[in-house]
């Protein structure tokens, strides 16, 4: 069996002492990298869906970046709305181009497809037709091979009036894409800050929390929820996703 961590929603800043909405990003990530080292499993791999940084400094990214590289798993990063591309790049050493940093990779039997849905500095998701184009024709070329997708917006509505404001505006287009793809098992999404998890046509769509504060779902405006952050755990089978959330106290 293969595991993932998904982490997201970091929101870092490059003094570690600041928070947000009344929680320290930086304490809390380091509390949830903590947790994941003591997993009976461990991961193969971190996936970290997006809003790396909340003030899009050098140091918010160099301090994300040090914490990674202390767990010795590795991992994948995708940018979100409160991100700079050209900053991360400078850190992780990447040649990411603004508002088009896809890539997919293989994954042990299965495949990865990495979305980027950003549009920097708006706050909803978007993706380009030549993006669409490019993930259709990708997942064609690898056919029968299980597949996931991560990204930061979510695609399917959440119930959230003020979040599915902002969340991905081709969400048809991308769903039709997924829709017509037996290979596609699951998407996973951070950006609401709350956990949600639904089946749709035989595929599962499903955020992680954020590591460092909640919002509380099904509501028309922003509500802080929990401060305490979590992650979502991802095994894949041969050809099945099982996945579930882990909170910390």
């Amino acid at each position: 069996m293969n595991y993932i961590v998904q982490i997201s929603d970091t929101h870092l800043f490059g003094d570690t002492n600041r928070t947000i909405n009344g929680a320290n990003s930086y304490f809390n990530l380091k509390l949830v990298l903590s947790s994941i080292s003591k997993l009976k499993n461990q991961p193969d791999l971190i996936v970290v869906t997006g809003d790396l940084s909340q003030d899009c400094t050098f140091e918010s990214y160099q301090h994300l970046a040090n914490l990674l590289n202390k767990t010795s798993v590795k991992y994948l990063l995708l940018p979100g709305n409160h991100d700079d591309v050209d900053i991360i790049n400078k850190v992780f050493d990447f040649k990411w181009k603004k508002d088009s940093v896809d890539y997919s990779l293989d994954f042990k039997n299965w495949f990865i497809y990495v979305l980027d849905t950003t549009s920097y500095p708006k706050e909803a998701g978007k993706l380009t037709s030549s993006q669409l184009a490019k993930f259709q024709s990708t997942l064609k070329g690898n056919k029968h091979k299980p597949t996931i997708v991560f990204m930061h917006h979510h695609p399917i509505e959440i119930n959230s009036l003020w979040m599915d404001k902002m969340m991905l505006k081709e969400d048809k287009l991308f769903n039709n894409i997924v829709k017509k793809n037996n290979d596609v098992k699951a998407v996973f999404f951070g950006h609401i800050h709350q956990v949600f998890e639904k089946k749709s046509n035989g595929i599962l769509y499903a955020s992680a929390p954020s590591t460092s504060f909640q919002v509380l779902p099904n509501c028309e405006m922003f509500t802080l929820d929990k401060l305490r952050p979590g992650y979502r755990i991802i095994k894949l089978e041969k050809d099945k996703v099982i996945s579930k959330v882990i909170w910390l106290d």
